[in-house]
């Protein structure tokens, strides 16, 4: 073989994203491939210079598939073999029909080659696209998401060192996780009423659909506001972390919360040492209910607004259910006179079977699952061809320098300064010495013994030693 295998890893959002593929990466790794990790833009630069790989990720495929299928192709163009692995599995609204509406709208899995592979959140997802018969059938599999799998006590050591330190920097505090992107998106609303946010103005059922999901967010949003201030009234002296969504502007807090000496709004890394370090985590219908359930935090779902057309079935299954905002006092009291109090959700046992059928980390290990889907995947690659890694990185440097220079023009257009503020929100880009500490705790906490470089602000490799 003239390459090693090239491996792609596309992330979105590092805050949510990073962590997992680089252990999945330090795992994977082997003498005969090389992982690179990255934006999507960077990783099709890099497909279109390399042959013969596996690229495992959703962002070939554009939202409301099949409307944009360039990417994929040309991956196929290059001797890859895809895997696909959607950031949102199970996290949708409404009943279960709705759930494979919403998944048919994400992937067609027919679209796909017989030699891809599709990784599920759950058995859920795994069915809805094994009965539309795709030639990839026997493709399709139950992983669950490795996200999820850092939660457990086996990995949770990863994260201490961060817990630690807010604990030391804020204390006792309380975080207060947002998903209103809807009402407060940072792109604003030329976005959320966008065909590429799924609004269609002459279709009736999308844009009533629309209308009627911003309204309820904007509903929900007054109400979360209107709790922050209570609690600071209630809780003068407890520290309050608002956490905004990635999607969402986090100016807007900033704004409606000035003057509350104790409330901060920030998104700073990932979430999980956040949940690991609060004395309780605040939400409604957001993914880090069941994230702060694996990490065995304390949880208040509050619900002030009941529409199950909109209710998140899978995150609000864990804690302590509140609708009103006195119940919300009530039950922060208890926790502050040190009382816990507990849920039928808290025995694994009594979990919803639903829960258990759209997210499989409630069940099994995900890593494991994820780990020989790559394995089964790289042993399809026959032919690889590569140019020097000098040429990869004078490519990314040059991108680097154009983008540099478009940045000093997007203050003279508004919707351009907005994109691009909500570009760098999701994906700033790597730090040098963030990467090199978490990798080595990757490498402790695996007994792994890889290497890694920093390409540019946009692209990374990990490789066997």
């Amino acid at each position: 073989m003239s390459a090693p295998r090239h491996i792609l890893f596309p992330v979105e959002t590092i805050n949510r994203e990073l962590d997992y593929r680089l252990a999945l990466a330090v795992m994977a790794a082997r003498p005969d491939n090389r992982i690179y990790i990255g934006m999507h833009d960077a990783l099709m630069r890099l497909a279109r210079r390399v042959r013969g790989g596996v690229y495992l990720g959703k962002d070939v495929i554009r939202p409301h598939f099949p409307d944009a299928l360039d990417d994929y192709h040309l991956l196929k163009e290059q001797d890859f073999v895809l895997i696909h692995f959607d950031t949102e599995g199970a996290i949708y609204p409404g009943s279960e029909r709705r759930w494979r509406q919403i998944l048919c709208q994400r992937l067609d899995p027919r679209h796909l080659d017989a030699e891809d592979y599709i990784c599920t959140w759950g058995d859920f997802q795994r069915d809805v696209y094994r009965d539309l018969e795709p030639a990839c059938r026997e493709n399709i599999r139950t992983t669950g998401h490795p996200r999820f799998d850092l939660y457990r006590r086996r990995w949770r050591s990863f994260y201490e060192p961060d817990a630690r330190r807010l604990r030391a920097r804020f204390g006792d505090f309380l975080l207060v996780n947002t998903n209103m992107a809807r009402a407060n998106n940072r792109l604003g609303p030329d976005f959320v009423f966008s065909a590429y946010n799924g609004f269609h103005p002459h279709q009736l059922d999308s844009r009533l659909q629309a209308v009627h999901e911003w309204a309820y967010k904007n509903e929900k949003l007054s109400h979360f506001v209107r709790l922050v201030h209570r609690l600071h009234i209630v809780f003068p002296e407890l520290p309050i972390i608002v956490r905004p969504h990635p999607s969402e502007d986090p100016d807007f807090y900033r704004l409606v919360f000035r003057g509350l000496s104790s409330v901060q709004v920030l998104h700073e890394g990932p979430v999980a040492p956040w949940l690991l370090a609060s004395r309780c985590m605040i939400h409604d219908g957001c993914t880090t209910g069941l994230e702060a359930y694996l990490g065995e935090a304390r949880i208040i779902n509050y619900r002030p607004v009941d529409d199950p057309l909109q209710e998140l079935f899978l995150p609000n299954q864990f804690g302590v259910r509140c609708e009103k905002e006195d119940e919300v006092i009530d039950c922060l009291v208890e926790l502050m006179c040190g009382e816990d109090r507990r849920t039928p959700f808290d025995n694994p046992t009594l979990i919803d079977h639903r829960a258990r059928r759209l997210v499989n980390n409630l069940c099994m290990p995900s890593f494991p699952a994820m780990l020989d889907v790559l394995d089964e995947a790289q042993d399809k690659v026959r032919h690889t061809e590569a140019p020097p890694e000098l040429a990869i990185h004078t490519e990314e440097t040059f991108y680097g320098a154009v983008e540099g220079f478009k940045n000093l023009l997007r203050p003279l257009s508004p919707r351009h300064r907005r994109a691009a503020a909500y570009t760098r929100g999701k994906f700033p880009g790597f730090e040098k010495d963030d990467i090199t500490l978490r990798i080595a705790r990757l490498r402790e906490l695996t007994n792994r013994r890889v290497r890694h470089r920093v390409l540019s602000r946009g692209l990374m490799v990990v490789e066997a030693r």
